[in-house]
Parts: C-alpha cells; sequence; structure tokens
C-alpha cells in the first residue's frame, strides 16, 4: 500500500508541476467594476428616476466638460434600461422624481477620492447645479477610499424624495467602473462602458422597486 501511495503523490506531484500557469497579466486588461450602497437605503421605496442626456467629462481640458451626443445616449440609455427593468419609472426633471442618477467620465488624469466632502473639495465632480438641481450638496453615507485612473466612469444614484429642506443628495449607490473608458476609439469606449455598466446592476440586485 505505502508503494502505492507514493507513487500516486509521485504522480500528482509531477501533474501540478506541469500545470499551465493562469495569464495573470490578460487582467490588467480586465474592466473591474466596484459597486458600494448605503446599507440603510431601501430601494423599493422609490418609484421614478432622472438622468441626463449627457455625461459629465472630468478632463486636464477645461473646454472637455461633457460627453454628448451619440455615444452619449448609447450610456444614458443602457442606464435606463436596467433601472426600467429594475421597475423603476423615468420621469422629466421637473415631474420630482424620487432618484437622480449621474455618469461621469475621467478622461486623461488621475485623483484619489477619500471619505467626506465629496464634492467640496474633491477631485471635481459636478457640483448638483450643473446638471440641473441648484442649491443642493452631495451626501455619501458610507466611507470609500479610491484612486481613480485614466478611462475610469463612475455612476451614482442619489436620494431626491428625501433630500429635505437642507438639499442634501444623499448617495444610495455607487459604481466605480475602473478602465471602461480607456481606450483611443470612443466607440469602444462607449461599448465597454455599456458593458461596465450592465454588470454593475448585474451585481446590485438589490436596486429594485
Amino acid at each position: 500500500m505505502k508503494p502505492k501511495i507514493l507513487l500516486f503523490v509521485t504522480l500528482l506531484a509531477i501533474g501540478v508541476s506541469c500545470r499551465k500557469e493562469p495569464n495573470y497579466d490578460q487582467l490588467t486588461y480586465q474592466q473591474v467594476v466596484a459597486t458600494d450602497r448605503d446599507l440603510g437605503a431601501v430601494f423599493s421605496d422609490y418609484s421614478t428616476y432622472f438622468i441626463s442626456d449627457s455625461v459629465s467629462v472630468v478632463a486636464t481640458n477645461p473646454n472637455d466638460t461633457i460627453l454628448t451626443g451619440a455615444l452619449a445616449l448609447q450610456l444614458v440609455n443602457a442606464i435606463k434600461t436596467n433601472m426600467n427593468t429594475r421597475g423603476y419609472t423615468f420621469v422629466a426633471r421637473n415631474a420630482n422624481p424620487h432618484l437622480a442618477l449621474r455618469l461621469t467620465v475621467i478622461k486623461d488624469i488621475t485623483r484619489t477620492a477619500v471619505c467626506g466632502g465629496w464634492w467640496d473639495g474633491w477631485w471635481g465632480y459636478y457640483p448638483p447645479w450643473y446638471w440641473g438641481y441648484p442649491g443642493y450638496g452631495y451626501y455619501y453615507p458610507w466611507c470609500t477610499s479610491y484612486t481613480y485612473t485614466i478611462g475610469t466612469s463612475t455612476l451614482y444614484i442619489f436620494d431626491l424624495k428625501n433630500a429635505g429642506a437642507n438639499h442634501n443628495l444623499r448617495a444610495l449607490w455607487g459604481a466605480t467602473m475602473f478602465g471602461a473608458f480607456s481606450t483611443t476609439n470612443n466607440q469602444t469606449n462607449a461599448d465597454l462602458t455599456t458593458t461596465a455598466i450592465n454588470q454593475a446592476f448585474a451585481q446590485s440586485t438589490y436596486i429594485k422597486k
């Protein structure tokens, strides 16, 4: 019995040593989608939402601040499809939506975000008046630290229903899509970001009416 055991162990060792190593370098070319949420949020309490048909761009060029047209609509429509599938209804901004969504692309800079003050003094995320909510400020109930590199996209869901008199936009959910907008081809970037948006919702099954 012992010789058989020894032979088995020897063959196992040979098999392991001959096993092809995975190509870990491929991981650097794959999108990484990280999501976070306010654990106190009850997503079934909300029914309607609004999202602009443009996408914010954070870049070194001060004139490169917004993405419009067909590519922006592709991304916005991907978000709408996911929200509609989860039971929410898109309404106009002046129809008192319960939720507001905002998509941002970090084009050619690298910044780091930490806990608190995610607009006042943060890395350049557009204030609420930029996309239709003057007098509002941001509030993030969770604590996160990320380094946002070139080509990262971010998507957030804010609570308009309970903003209150102080107009504090509480972030209920956030998705960071690393490397989703990192090629030199805008259509490829839009396709990658669309895939990342779908993945962000796929791993956030709690977002539903």
